[in-house]
């Protein structure tokens, strides 16, 4: 096997696992229809469960901006709070983590709520 094939099929696999490491959730369209805030729900909600969105990873993470690594921790909230039925996720606030001094990642918890589809836009 030549050199440079060599390397490229070292390589590549490794800049792979960079990316596949460091996860950037998008929102499903379930998850585009939560509300998310720091506020409490409308009295008439139902509680569902406390989910913890994660953004970011220790390989990979260091390369994304810290806003970013909070936008992707609370689409993956927001997805989670989705699948449970809710449309109303109330928040914490978010959290870095770091590696090597280096922030890498996001997480953000919160309460998902399924409320009526009038108390929440």
């Amino acid at each position: 096997m030549p050199i440079r094939t060599l390397r490229v099929a070292l390589v590549l696999p490794l800049v792979s696992a960079l990316f596949l490491a460091c996860s950037t959730p998008d929102l499903t369209p379930a998850g585009a229809k939560v509300v998310a805030s720091p506020n409490a729900p409308p009295a008439s909600c139902t509680r569902l469960d406390r989910v913890t969105g994660r953004g970011g990873g220790s390989f990979g993470g260091e390369f994304v901006a810290n806003e970013d690594l909070i936008d992707y921790a609370l689409n993956d909230a927001r997805n989670l709070a989705a699948e449970l039925g809710g449309n109303y996720l109330q928040t914490d606030p978010p959290q870095l983590g770091q590696a090597d001094g280096t922030t890498t990642t996001a997480t953000v918890s919160g309460m998902a709520y399924r409320c009526p589809e009038d108390a929440v836009k």
